[in-house]
């Protein structure tokens, strides 16, 4: 190849590299704090398909890929209690890849559980067809959504939540001031919120009211196309004379057992430098 032929190879290369780079360049500019990190940073939030502006970014105590270690999932958290129900059909049916239900109370006797109970749903696939928003899969079954919406789950002096001191001068003043907009931990995480209702099927049937509070763990697209959902459900008792005394009860109830599962679920401490770049980011607006 004459010298001539080199440089007009070379030149016509030009675009088409700087093409990619710009490419490259919007992919890190509409990458989540997430997708940046890499496999170790995953992302709880309350809507699957999109970020909710209500996102957590956490590292995950459990490999939710690994059946085994689902199932190893402590039967006793605290005062919890629990009994295990085999899902072996419904995870077929869903083709879930890995699935764990079980009840959990605060009193158990003679192998079974007695008064308040709470339901805790673990559930992993690749298959999107698994992942049915809840807004569609509870009236499949028969239930009206009363209430929608987002409730805020108060992890308090969680030792799992840990924060590394970062010097104000690495972060800089903008973004020291705005920590608590950032995607990691401040004492809360969200989840969404159902109550659900389903009339009585005959005259010996029962109505069931059930509050529902789910979220999903979302880790990078570039690593997996695995998709976990954590769903914590409890009933509430029926009403009397319009009283929701019994839904405000039964929600106090997931919220308590779901503070308690999340630090064995999770956890967000990290290095010093992944800090930096997922609080810069959050902060930047990068991602949505």
């Amino acid at each position: 190849m004459t010298e001539p032929e080199k440089e007009f190879e070379e030149d016509s290369l030009l675009p088409i590299i700087g093409v990619l780079a710009l490419v490259f360049v919007v992919i890190l500019l509409l990458s989540t704090p997430s997708l940046i990190l890499g496999k170790q940073i995953s992302v709880i939030d309350t809507e699957l398909s999109y970020a909710s502006g209500h996102e957590t970014a956490v590292k995950t105590r459990l490999d939710f890929g690994s059946n085994e270690h689902v199932q190893a999932f402590p039967r006793e958290i605290g005062d919890w209690q629990s009994i295990v129900f085999n899902t072996s059909k419904l995870a077929e049916s869903l083709r879930a890849e890995v699935m764990l239900l079980r009840a959990y109370g605060h009193t158990y006797a003679n192998g079974t559980l007695k008064g308040e109970q709470v339901l805790l749903f673990i559930m992993q696939s690749q298959n999107c067809s698994s992942f049915h928003s809840p807004l569609v899969c509870y009236p499949a079954v028969g239930y009206t959504i009363e209430e929608e919406g987002t409730e805020q789950v108060a992890v308090p002096n969680a030792s799992w939540a840990e924060r590394l001191a970062i010097p104000e001068t690495k972060l800089g003043e903008a973004v020291t001031g705005r920590l608590n907009e950032s995607p990691y931990f401040n004492g809360s995480i969200s989840a969404k919120k159902l109550v659900i209702f389903k009339e009585s099927a005959g005259e010996k049937g029962e109505s069931k009211r059930k509050v529902v509070l789910y979220f999903y763990v979302k880790e990078n697209p570039f690593s997996t196309d695995k998709i976990t959902m954590i769903r914590v459900s409890a009933h509430a008792a029926p009403q009397t004379n319009g009283s929701h005394g019994s839904e405000e009860a039964a929600l106090n109830l997931t919220k308590e057992f779901m503070a308690e599962v999340v630090p064995y679920l999770f956890e967000v401490r990290g290095g010093e430098e992944e800090e930096i770049i997922a609080v810069q980011l959050a902060n930047a607006g990068v991602g949505g």
